[in-house]
């Protein structure tokens, strides 16, 4: 069950923990709709079917090539890598027409107040990602911000254990916040807790077949006692 939107009592979900580990795309970053826009393009230009918001966010995974699969490009006719180029490129022309979600920027100041340290661990780009943040004025909220080396959008098991590893951190003491599955894998695969947001690119029903909690909005994050 999607857990609703109880009057602004801040700040439960995140009591007890020292470190939030903030997934970027759909999380904090309202993209959804671009990354379908995007991607229906793509399969209109080569007279695929295209997706309507509910079949994206039931197939919608990582590694991102797999959805592309699902979705319906051939990878026989044109690989992954330029698929991938193509979606990328398209989706960085048109990337700050995208607004944070509703009630980021004030969670972000709310536990930076409070003391908690807040990491950035997304499968974006580095160098996109830095920019992003910056963009959206709200890099100076992380400690430290990592992404991966290309756009591909693999795993970010591997970015997360380097990330982790840097840091001086009870992981009995930190949450991952994301809105996919695959974020909840990485927690685990760090040996931290998550919590999910169905307002990204997955919808409620997977994110709850993981039995982590599971909020509507952010805004409901936040005003969960």
């Amino acid at each position: 069950m999607v857990l609703p939107s109880p009057p602004v009592c801040y700040y439960g979900p995140m009591n007890g923990y020292e470190l939030v580990v903030w997934d970027w795309n759909g999380t904090l970053l309202d993209d959804f709709w671009l990354g379908l826009e995007v991607a229906n393009g793509m399969l209109r230009r080569r007279g695929l079917q295209q997706m309507d918001e509910t079949r994206y966010r039931a197939i919608f995974d990582f590694p991102v090539s797999e959805y592309y699969r699902i979705a319906g490009f051939d990878f026989d006719r044109e690989p992954f890598p330029i698929l991938a180029d193509e979606f990328i490129t398209e989706y960085n022309e048109r990337v700050r027409e995208c607004s944070l979600h509703a009630a980021a920027s004030e969670i972000l100041s709310e536990l930076n107040s409070r003391g908690v340290r807040q990491v950035v661990l997304s499968a974006s780009r580095q160098k996109a990602l830095d920019e992003a943040l910056e963009h959206y004025g709200i890099l100076h909220h992380f400690e430290t911000v990592q992404g991966l080396d290309d756009h591909f959008a693999v795993s970010k098991v591997s970015a997360g254990r380097d990330l982790l590893d840097g840091m001086d951190v009870d992981r009995t003491a930190a949450v991952m916040v994301g809105d996919t599955t695959h974020d909840y894998d990485v927690a685990r695969e760090l040996g931290i807790e998550s919590v999910l947001i169905s307002a990204g690119h997955q919808s409620s029903d997977r994110l709850e077949a993981t039995g982590a909690p599971v909020y509507s909005s952010l805004q409901a994050f936040r005003g969960a006692t």
